[in-house]
């Protein structure tokens, strides 16, 4: 994490010059409009200990798109200032887009802050008669010094959403945020576990260098295996050879058999001939069995265990094929396996 001080003391000095009106995307909330900087607005709402919202916009990465609260399967989205929203995200079912600007919303009660929400501009936010003090648009500086303070706070996740919350900031200096985590090994595992899924979800080539460091250098074998899951939600197209090297050269039988199902994940175009491929050359039981259960995850996953079950000689994989194939819905794997009882 960067200096604190350095960070409050950017925030203190920024001001904005006007702040907007309500914003379109609140609705049914007491709405204050207030010119001032997020860290010092924070400061404020604990010295008084009113229960309030405070808000602000900040430009975003593109891979915030669409972000909001959903619940039903998908089926229903909208987020409300009361209550416990079912859970949150980007989804590729709603027609946002890349927003441009994340809204970032924290709560504060009994002199500290309780809640963080972060929505896009394209999702509904019931304020459910709260008041909010809207700030407008601000600095990605002072909005990521006002959320750096929050990272390290415990209960109901706070901290985990305001690093979700700097991961999505079109600011450089995010990166710097969850590499200082990601790398310091004092920290604790769920801590720096967190810190590198958001380097590998949101933050681009700059991520994708950060995981590389911690697969090349890191000794703990969960956080590698967690590195490589992480590779997986990566867009940068190297991601997929990246979790092949791990596949291949890690040193931790675990760790090599996740890599296979993170490649799985990535639906990576020859990914099912590559895992048949390395059946051939991989030793490892165990990375054996996870390898075939990875083929069961590509979309063309039929196809691949039909060839491992028709070409392969040995019989535990075999068996697993054979296995996996039975847990499809695919009729051609019917097919295969009613072929096999009947001979």
């Amino acid at each position: 994490m960067r200096s604190i001080f350095v960070g409050i003391a950017m925030g203190l000095v920024f001001a904005p010059a006007l702040a907007a009106e309500s914003p379109s995307w609140l609705t049914n909330a007491d709405v204050e409009p207030r010119a001032e900087a997020p860290a010092s607005t924070l400061d404020r709402a604990a010295r008084d200990k009113a229960s309030v919202w405070i808000a602000w916009s900040v430009p975003a990465i593109d891979e915030a798109r669409d972000v909001c609260c959903y619940s039903d399967n998908f089926k229903r989205r909208g987020c409300s200032l009361t209550g416990r929203d079912n859970g949150w995200g980007t989804s590729d079912r709603s027609a946002g887009g890349a927003p441009g600007e994340i809204e970032v919303l924290i709560e504060t009660a009994s002199g500290a802050p309780s809640r963080i929400k972060i929505v896009s501009p394209t999702c509904a936010v019931d304020g459910a008669g709260r008041r909010v003090v809207w700030l407008g648009a601000v600095e990605s500086s002072a909005s990521l010094s006002a959320l750096e303070r929050l990272v390290d706070s415990r209960g109901d996740d706070l901290g985990g959403t305001a690093l979700a919350a700097i991961a999505y900031h079109r600011d450089a200096r995010a990166d710097a945020i969850l590499e200082k985590r990601v790398l310091d090994r004092s920290g604790s595992s769920k801590d720096r576990e967190q810190a590198v899924f958001w380097a590998g979800q949101a933050r681009g080539q700059a991520g994708y260098q950060l995981i590389d460091r911690v697969l090349t250098q890191e000794p703990d074998r969960d956080l590698r295996q967690h590195a490589v899951f992480a590779l997986s939600q990566s867009h940068v197209d190297g991601a997929p050879d990246r979790i092949k090297r791990v596949a291949v050269e890690d040193r931790d039988a675990d760790v090599r058999a996740h890599a296979y199902f993170s490649l799985s994940q990535t639906q990576a175009d020859g990914a099912g001939a590559w895992i048949v491929d390395r059946l051939d050359v991989e030793r490892n039981d165990h990375v054996r069995e996870q390898a075939i259960f990875a083929l069961s995850q590509l979309h063309d996953g039929t196809d691949w265990l039909l060839r491992v079950l028709r070409a392969r000689k040995d019989p535990e994989s075999v068996k697993r094929a054979l296995f996996w194939l039975g847990q499809s819905n695919d009729p051609r794997a019917l097919e295969e396996i009613t072929k096999i009882l009947d001979r």
